[in-house]
């Protein structure tokens, strides 16, 4: 796919180091403007060439001044303005200012939004001062340098934060400090492929849009070493992130992150079927994912006539796949129901079996769950924190927080009160195991 990269020419370059490091996939062609208000031809003049696929706008001033004059007969995009952006912004401004930040005059930025991330690093009462400009205004960054430079000779701010090309220079060399704000490496990657989204819906894939939802975990399964088990996840985190983004590529998909924890792929159903499914990226991603007890992933995959479509069927799939204590992946296509794809719980590659995956998945030790399945076996499931204290040889405390686990998994259920004449009444509960877990423990008795 190629794309168009157009804006000043420092934006361009700045944007050009993300695409040539982070995106193999798409070919950009990079288009400097020394004016925003030259966008509008060159995107005439892309559009009639017919020579690109998609059409990437700097900042929303390029894109906003464009849109209001040509019918897009390409995709377009722009990249927003971010918190990201606006922190990077903010510790340059440190760095000249110190803390002195009593005001900042801004001109396309929206002042809640640098508010809010202000008030995120302990910073409050930083007044913003924003430009009353409409970009259609003759004479626009003019009107923009000699605000910004209006509002610092009054006394009123002690930094400018500005995204044009023409305000920097000149405020600079005068003295006024400026800030000059830049796109966000992430806003960059998802703005790139949400174009790729576009251009690919644009091409009609018969109606067979395809979303691949994908959730991954790391379960601590004791309070010991936490510093190295944190280390471990992060390191988990990033090897798995990296195998996710190969196997995408392979598929030439795009992927969108959603946190740290879920992703999303999006591809069309004969490249989910074949590339996917039957090419085995599927199960190598899975077993990847699960190479200790540690690890879990959940797959989810939808199919629908657009891709909003596709994502909310992925979205059910993947709820199902998490509801599922046998964590096989599931896909949901036109009929809405439910289709189990696979499952990757091989109950014989661990050693503990079945109670290992319940265990990680309520987070208690496998020796204590199998130890209560075996009281409960042995003296029914009916009981109270206390007397389960006793019998497990641990605290209450132990016990009220195994009790929570199992409750939030659904397992426990309060069915009355017992009073032994002292105290508050205690609640009598019923405790009820997956059947995989008690036979299981039945086995190795």
């Amino acid at each position: 796919m190629k794309i168009a990269v157009t804006g000043p020419e420092t934006t361009v370059s700045f944007i050009r180091r993300v695409l040539e490091r982070d995106i193999a996939d798409v070919e950009p062609v990079y288009s400097c403007t020394e004016f925003f208000e030259e966008t509008v031809e060159l995107a005439d003049q892309l559009q009639r060439d017919k020579d690109v696929d998609a059409i990437l706008f700097s900042g929303p001033t390029n894109y906003a001044y464009t849109r209001k004059r040509l019918a897009p007969t390409i995709p377009w995009g722009y990249l927003p303005h971010s918190r990201t952006a606006a922190l990077q912004a903010f510790l340059e401004a440190t760095t000249i200012c110190g803390n002195d930040l009593k005001g900042i005059s801004v001109d396309r930025y929206d002042p809640s939004l640098l508010t809010e991330v202000l008030e995120s690093i302990g910073i409050k009462d930083t007044r913003f001062y924003q430009a009353p400009y409409d970009f259609e205004l003759p004479g626009y960054e003019k009107a923009l340098l000699e605000f910004h430079r209006d509002c610092f000779q009054q006394g009123l701010t002690s930094v400018c934060f500005t995204s044009m090309e023409h305000i920097q220079a000149p405020l600079q060399a005068e003295g006024i400090p400026c800030v000059r704000t830049y796109p966000a490496e992430e806003i960059i990657r998802e703005q790139v492929y949400l174009l790729q989204i576009r251009h690919f819906s644009a091409q009609g894939n018969h109606g067979k849009l395809a979303v691949i939802s994908i959730r991954y975990d790391y379960i601590f399964d004791d309070e010991r070493d936490l510093d190295i088990r944190e280390w471990e996840k992060v390191r988990y985190q990033n090897e798995f992130k990296e195998r996710l983004f190969s196997v995408a590529q392979r598929m030439g998909a795009a992927v969108f992150e959603h946190g740290s924890e879920l992703f999303f792929i999006a591809t069309s159903r004969d490249m989910l079927i074949n590339g996917f499914l039957r090419s085995g990226a599927h199960q190598e991603l899975l077993q990847f994912g699960r190479r200790t007890p540690n690890y879990k992933v959940w797959v989810g995959m939808g199919i629908g006539s657009t891709m909003l479509e596709a994502k909310s069927r992925a979205s059910m799939a993947l709820n199902a796949s998490q509801n599922d204590r046998r964590s096989n992946s599931y896909l949901v296509e036109d009929d809405m129901q439910l289709a189990e794809v696979i499952s990757h719980t091989d109950a014989g590659s661990l050693e503990h079996g079945s109670s290992s995956f319940f265990a990680r998945r309520v987070k208690v030790g496998v020796d204590t769950l199998e130890r209560l399945a075996q009281i409960l076996v042995r003296d029914g499931n009916v009981t109270t924190s206390e007397e389960l204290a006793q019998k497990l040889g641990i605290t209450s405390r132990s016990v009220n927080r195994i009790l929570a686990q199992l409750e939030e998994a659904g397992c426990v259920f309060t069915v009355g009160k017992r009073s032994s004449g002292k105290g508050r009444p205690a609640r009598v509960m019923k405790i009820t195991l997956p059947d995989t877990v008690i036979a299981g423990r039945q086995e190795r008795d």
